[in-house]
Order: structure tokens, then C-alpha cells, then sequence
């Protein structure tokens, strides 16, 4: 029986998502063992995209993971405003470059596949975990078909719904914020859309964007404030209702796609848990802290969160300290980007005077000011 003063030697991580496959990475670059497992057979279907910022780049880099294989570097992002007409391009290449790596515009389940080979056969597909239990000398998981699975700690990076944050917050749920969107990721290119530039519309109620992936792939989406997706109207007629005036890329884009590929998201997230762990066992990404869908900030809060509990893992401190020194840096960091991306999506689809202000405060932006803005953005701090 492990005790807990002793090196951790055996990590089970649930959830074969982006935390769980980096962390399982990391890790086993270190020498320590690994299992993670993931309730599905397999990854989604229809993939989706995002943008992932120079500081999570420059984590996946460090670990070998090969980005050019399901993304491009995003140099410009071209913000258009209220009425669709162009506001301000945002140098990111330049400043992601001064911070050790570029920004990549990446294709999610591209992203999945390369991880997942990674890491290899220590990913179990279709290892549903229903339940964990811990004490201060050993963690358990107990998954659907009834085995049980014994480990010096388990880490749950098994997303928004996560079953094992029953364990930790049994009261606790996902908070929905009443917006919601899709996004696709197309094999054509629209015409008037250059590589290295996102094309972002910030409009009244809504906002949409538009980006090439590399590959010949491109990815869209747009999202509405108050939106329910309705099972009797097709989804194009909903985002054309809504979507006015419709820019010129986007009509494209909706030309370019079939419907099926059209995946539905719904914004929710969780805001300042009193502990993300309990014992040995430990929540990370959105299982600890999920945010309402916002450049790809979910996803570059996982990545650093990965990292950074490897590190302490590899550390060989004794358990309780690991996870109370990974709470106490990582804590306050995704807190503020829980707030930060409920800000920005209130700001970018913000109508009447407040656009106004907020398209003319752009337009005449300075330069200092500016740079300033993309460091944060591209530096996560």
C-alpha cells in the first residue's frame, strides 16, 4: 500500500481529452506509469477548431508534439465590428514569436489523433470510469464494467461534466449561460480568406469568425447570446435569422457546409470551487475549472495545466503537497480566465452605444496599448 509521504509512481487519469493526453505525455516522459482511460470508442466524428496561444504551443513543442500536423500559425486577427465593417488587426504572429513559439489556428481532433498516438497503449478507448474513492494512501477507480483499478493518485480530466467531480462536489453543476453557437471545420477554403488571419465579426446579440487551419481545412463558427438550438428549423436558417448583416465570408463559409458537419455548442462553466482535490485524488481543466468557449482558452488553461502538474509529480514531493502547490499556482490563473472570457464574450456582442464605444475605443487603439493587450492574450497571463 502506497503511503502518502512517498513519490508518486502510478497515475490513473480519467478522460482522453486534450488535459488528460497531455498530461499522460508529460508524464511518461518522466518515467512515470500511466493509464488514461476514455469513455468512448472513439473521438468525435465531426471534427472542430480553435485557437490555441504561443504559451500552450510552446508546451506541446517541449513535448516533442508535432503542431504543423493539425494546425497553422495564426499571424493577423482582423476584428470587424458592429456593422461588419473592419475595426483593427491584432499583430499576434509578431508578439506570439517574442514569447518562444507562434499561435496556431488547430483542427481539435487532429490535435486528439496525434496526442492519442503519443501516448499509445496507455490509452484505454471505451473505459467508462462511474465512480472513484480515495484515502490519504491510495486512490480507486471503479468503471462501468465493474473492474477496479488501483493507483498512487487517479487525475480526472474528464471535461465540463466530469463524473468523478461528483466525488469532490456532489452539489456542484455546470453553470449554462444561455449562449450557444456551431462550429464546423470545412476541406475548402472561402474566397477573400488569407492564410495566417482570423476573420473575426463582432455584431450585435452574436459573433462569428472564420480561419484556415493549414491542410486545406478551414474552420468557422458563430454564436448568439440567449440561443437554443431548435430541432425543427435546420441550422443554417437559425444562424441566417439571427446573423444580420451576414458578412461576406461567413455566407461562404455556410455555402461551403453541409449541415451534419455543424456541431452545436452551448456556453457554461465553473467559477471558484473551494478545492479541486481530495486526497489523491485531483481535477484539472474543465473538470476543475470549464469556461464558456472564448479563443481557445479552455483548451491553453489544460495544456498549462498538464504541464504544470507534471512538473510537480516529477517533483517527488509527497501527494498533498503536489496537489495543494498545483491549486495554489494554477487556481487564481483560471479563475481570471473564467472571467476574462465572460467578459470578452459579453464585450464582443455587445449592441447600441456599448458597441459603439467598443469599435471606436479599437479603431484608435495605440500601438503600446495594443501590444499590451496581445502579450496578455498570447502569454495567458
Amino acid at each position: 500500500m502506497a503511503s502518502s509521504t512517498l513519490a508518486v509512481n502510478k497515475v490513473a487519469i480519467i478522460g482522453g481529452g486534450i488535459a488528460g493526453l497531455t498530461l499522460a505525455i508529460a508524464l511518461k516522459r518522466q518515467g512515470i506509469e500511466v493509464s488514461v482511460h476514455e469513455k468512448y470508442s472513439h473521438y468525435q466524428s465531426h471534427p472542430t477548431g480553435f485557437l490555441i496561444w504561443s504559451y500552450a504551443i510552446k508546451i506541446l513543442q517541449d513535448l516533442a508534439v508535432p503542431v504543423d500536423a493539425f494546425g497553422a500559425p495564426l499571424e493577423v486577427f482582423r476584428m470587424h465590428g458592429r456593422q461588419g465593417r473592419f475595426v483593427v488587426d491584432m499583430p499576434i504572429g509578431e508578439i506570439s514569436r517574442l514569447n518562444g513559439a507562434d499561435s496556431y489556428e488547430v483542427n481539435r481532433l487532429r490535435l486528439s489523433q496525434t496526442l492519442a498516438a503519443m501516448v499509445g497503449d496507455d490509452l484505454r478507448l471505451g473505459d467508462e470510469c462511474v465512480s472513484v474513492d480515495s484515502t490519504p494512501q491510495q486512490a480507486m477507480v471503479t468503471f462501468a464494467d465493474g473492474r477496479r483499478l488501483q493507483a498512487d493518485v487517479v487525475i480526472a480530466c474528464d471535461g465540463a461534466n466530469s463524473v468523478v467531480r461528483q466525488f469532490l462536489h456532489p452539489d456542484v453543476a455546470l453553470n449554462m449561460l444561455g449562449s450557444g453557437g456551431w462550429i464546423a471545420v470545412i476541406d475548402q477554403i472561402p474566397p477573400g480568406l488569407p492564410l495566417g488571419y482570423q476573420m473575426d465579426f463582432w455584431l450585435p446579440g452574436c459573433k462569428a469568425g472564420v480561419a484556415q487551419l493549414g491542410h486545406g481545412e478551414t474552420r468557422w463558427y458563430a454564436a448568439f447570446t440567449e440561443m437554443q438550438a431548435s430541432a425543427t428549423v435546420s441550422k443554417k436558417q437559425q444562424i441566417l435569422s439571427r446573423l444580420n448583416p451576414i458578412p461576406d465570408l461567413i455566407q461562404h463559409c455556410l455555402d461551403l457546409t453541409n449541415e451534419d458537419q455543424m456541431v452545436y455548442t452551448q456556453a457554461g462553466d465553473l467559477l471558484a470551487l473551494s478545492s479541486w482535490y481530495r486526497d489523491r485524488v485531483l481535477m484539472i481543466g474543465d473538470a476543475a475549472h470549464a469556461t464558456s468557449p472564448y479563443a481557445g482558452m479552455g483548451a491553453c488553461a489544460a495544456i498549462a495545466d498538464a504541464a504544470a502538474l507534471a512538473e510537480l509529480i516529477g517533483s517527488g514531493r509527497p501527494v498533498p503537497e503536489i496537489f495543494e502547490c498545483f491549486q495554489q499556482a494554477r487556481k487564481p490563473v483560471a479563475d481570471a480566465v473564467i472571467q476574462d472570457s465572460r467578459q470578452s464574450l459579453d464585450r464582443s456582442t455587445s449592441a447600441g452605444v456599448r458597441a459603439w464605444i467598443r469599435d471606436l475605443m479599437f479603431k484608435n487603439i495605440p500601438e503600446p496599448k495594443m501590444q499590451e493587450i496581445v502579450q496578455a492574450m498570447v502569454s495567458g497571463h
